[in-house]
């Protein structure tokens, strides 16, 4: 699971923790910083369960490419892939050494360069991505998908980005190489986060009321394709289902990642 050093993703990990033969987190941090979180994993897993960590800045994405290498280096085979590593939009459009809008990149192409380079690991398992409620009201920029031209908010990047990764979720679901994987993507509920208040000025429930809806979802079986809004599967935004619009965001994607 990635992102789980924080928020959603730090309640995650420790709910997941009963159900792990080898639970593999992803976090910003270096490992001597994370601690804490890391003694508290190890404590509820089972006696026989192992644990992983390894760090990495998604804003570069040659950190994500060492991710997929480092988790090859551990494991033979992953059951289960959370991408729920995320950053809000910072509050002036920021652009990357590779040259993409740096919420883009971290929100959207960096879970497509880790899941491409695990996808032949996961025979007979499961990709849950994160995406947020507010995909539902954005527009996917294919021909500017890192918003050179459109206009800039960090909410804006932040729903276009997850719109994205939704789209994506769906393609991935029709092109999966295994029918034994189900490809699926998940609104977690409003919560209370640093990355919610950093664009919202809204409460929310607690970290722990989405890490038991990822829980959940993540249990399920044979809903290939399917996006829940928490628990209840629900229609994503349109333009995520459209076959077109599927393939012109793949068609766009790859090339962006041939940097």
């Amino acid at each position: 699971m990635t992102g789980a050093t924080t928020g959603i993703g730090r309640a995650t990990a420790l709910a997941l923790t009963g159900r792990a033969s080898h639970l593999i987190l992803h976090g910003l941090e270096p490992e001597a910083q994370v601690g804490e979180l890391l003694g508290a994993v190890r404590a509820a897993l089972p006696s026989e369960a192992t644990l992983s960590y390894f760090a990495a800045d998604f804003s570069e994405l040659v950190e994500a490419e060492r991710l997929v290498s480092d988790i090859r280096g551990v494991t033979d085979r992953v059951d289960l892939l959370i991408n729920n590593a995320a950053r809000p939009g910072p509050p002036t459009r920021t652009v990357t050494d590779t040259g993409y809008e740096i919420t883009f990149q971290t929100n959207y192409l960096a879970p497509v360069v880790l899941t491409s380079g695990l996808l032949d690991l996961i025979t007979d398992g499961r990709i849950l991505n994160i995406a947020s409620a507010t995909h539902l009201s954005a527009t996917l920029h294919l021909d500017d998908l890192t918003l050179a031209r459109h206009g800039y908010s960090p909410s804006t990047a932040y729903a276009h980005s997850k719109l994205a990764l939704v789209t994506y979720s769906c393609w991935l679901a029709t092109h999966r190489p295994n029918p034994a994987i189900d490809v699926v993507s998940q609104h977690p509920g409003i919560i209370a986060t640093r990355l919610l208040h950093a664009m919202f000025a809204v409460g929310g429930d607690r970290p722990e009321h989405a890490a038991a809806n990822i829980a959940h979802v993540a249990s399920l079986r044979d809903d290939n394709g399917t996006y829940y809004d928490e628990r209840r599967p629900a229609p994503p935004n349109p333009e995520a289902t459209e076959p077109a619009t599927q393939d012109r965001l793949h068609a766009a994607t790859v090339d962006l990642l041939a940097y």
